[in-house]
């Protein structure tokens, strides 16, 4: 009997796990089992003035949105940039670099554009079509302390798309750049209208756990500790 309930344990956490291992794989390109390990550290803060490299999202879609692609170059190009604190590499430069490492893994792409660039950290990401709607990925690689940071944002067309990406724009410049923007505060305003409904409506349930209040809606950063 001992036994059995063991094997249940195991069979638990792996169904538990296995969904985290495969969403940072897809990222990253290396398989499901490989030796990943991600752990929190929040602590260090990214040093400024701080060079930020944006690589072209990957579109999954059956149609043509490459207007999309750049779009989406161009609004975090805008966005990011910060005089005296933030450059961005410009897009004329990425593209040169980008077409001699057509053939690179993801691992050596990351490495060879911040030492061809002489990047601090580097946004790569992707958009989903699924069913009518979207769902864009973004990825803020650290490269000097080997860390990521995640941010999610969905769309019910693509007429959204551009504003949703200015949104994780504003998510990049405050939690990784410490910058306060019009659209961050904008999306505090949201969120705080969000938990005041919350407490309306379940006023029983959030006393009970008051912790609630303290889950932000990015993880903060990652350590890869193999990845590089």
């Amino acid at each position: 009997m001992t036994h059995i309930k063991t094997i249940f344990c195991v069979l638990c956490f792996w169904m538990l796990c296995f969904p985290i291992f495969w969403h940072v794989s897809e990222h990253t390109g290396l398989p499901a089992g490989s030796a990943l390990a991600a752990t929190e550290n929040q602590d260090t803060a990214v040093q400024l003035p701080a060079t930020i490299s944006v690589l072209p999202f990957t579109i999954h879609a059956a149609e043509d949105f490459s207007h999309i692609q750049k779009g989406v170059v161009y609004m975090l190009h805008a966005r990011l940039a910060w005089q005296d604190k933030v450059r961005v590499v410009p897009k004329k430069q990425m593209r040169k670099v980008l077409e001699n490492l057509n053939k690179a893994d993801k691992n050596q792409l990351l490495t060879r554009v911040a030492d061809q660039t002489d990047s601090d950290l580097i946004i790569d990401g992707s958009i989903t079509k699924l069913a009518g709607s979207f769902s864009i990925d973004a990825m803020v690689y650290d490269l000097n302390n080997k860390r990521y940071m995640t941010f999610f944002e969905q769309s019910k067309d693509s007429d959204e798309l551009i504003e949703k990406v200015a949104r994780i724009a504003a998510g990049i410049n405050k939690q990784v750049f410490d910058r306060s923007t019009i659209a961050w505060e904008k999306m505090e305003q949201e969120r705080q209208a969000r938990i005041n409904e919350l407490k309306r409506r379940n006023p029983e349930y959030l006393m009970q756990n008051p912790q609630w209040q303290q889950q932000d809606d990015s993880p903060g950063w990652k350590i890869w500790k193999y990845l590089f």
